[in-house]
C-alpha cells in the first residue's frame, strides 16, 4: 500500500509507467520509428526521456541533418498511432489503480502526462478512471513539461493548494527531479513494478 500524508491535499499523477504499464506499448512504437527513419535509439535514451512530449524527444534524439531530412511532426503523428493500435493490451500498474479509487472523490488528482491526449484519454478510459481527475494535461496542451518545476507548481496553483502538501506520482527521470525541486512529496513508481 502507498502511504499518503494525513496533510497532502492533492494529488498528482504521471500515466504512462505510473497508472498503466504502457512503456512496451510506447518503446515498441519507439523502435518501429527508429527503424522506419534509420535513426539511433537504445533503451537506456528512451528510459532518460520518460515523460517528456514525442515530439521534445525527437527534437534532442535527431541531429540538425536529420531535422532537414525528416518531418517530425509527421514522426510524432506515426508514433503516437502505432502506440494507439496497441492501447488495448493496457495493464493498470495495480497499487496505483488501488490509490486512485481509494482517493476518488476524497482529494482532487491530475494526470500530467507527456502523451498525446488521444493516447492518455484512452488509457484512463480502458481503466474506468477517466472521470476521477480535475483535469488532464498532456502534450497537446500549452504548459510546461516535466523537465521544468513550473510543471508541478502550476497544478498546485491552478489547484489552489500548498506545493509543499501535493504527492506526485512518477516514474521518469524528469518527472521526479522536477516534482522534488517544486518541493513536492514524491514517490518513484518504478519501486512498485512486479
Amino acid at each position: 500500500m502507498i502511504y499518503i500524508h494525513p496533510k497532502t491535499q492533492a494529488l498528482i499523477f504521471d500515466c504512462d509507467g505510473t497508472i498503466a504499464d504502457t512503456m512496451v506499448i510506447h518503446n515498441e512504437a519507439w523502435h518501429t520509428i527508429a527503424q522506419r527513419y534509420r535513426f539511433n535509439l537504445s533503451p537506456d535514451e528512451l528510459a532518460h526521456y520518460n515523460g517528456i512530449p514525442t515530439l521534445q524527444i525527437l527534437q534532442m534524439l535527431t541531429t540538425s541533418e536529420d531535422k532537414k531530412r525528416f518531418d517530425l511532426h509527421k514522426m510524432v503523428h506515426e508514433k503516437e498511432n502505432l502506440a494507439e493500435e496497441k492501447m488495448d493490451r493496457v495493464i493498470a500498474i495495480q497499487p496505483v489503480l488501488d490509490l486512485i479509487n481509494r482517493y476518488h472523490q476524497k482529494l482532487p488528482m491530475v494526470v500530467i502526462s507527456g502523451g498525446m491526449r488521444r493516447n492518455v484519454v484512452k488509457t484512463l478510459e480502458a481503466l474506468d478512471i477517466a472521470s476521477h481527475f480535475e483535469f488532464i494535461i498532456t502534450a497537446d496542451d500549452d504548459h510546461p513539461t516535466k523537465d521544468t518545476p513550473e510543471a508541478f507548481t502550476l497544478i498546485a496553483d491552478r489547484l489552489g493548494v500548498d506545493h509543499d502538501k501535493c504527492h506526485v506520482f512518477e516514474d521518469g527521470k524528469p518527472g521526479l527531479i522536477n516534482a522534488v525541486k517544486a518541493n513536492m512529496m514524491v514517490t518513484d513508481i518504478r519501486t512498485f513494478y512486479p
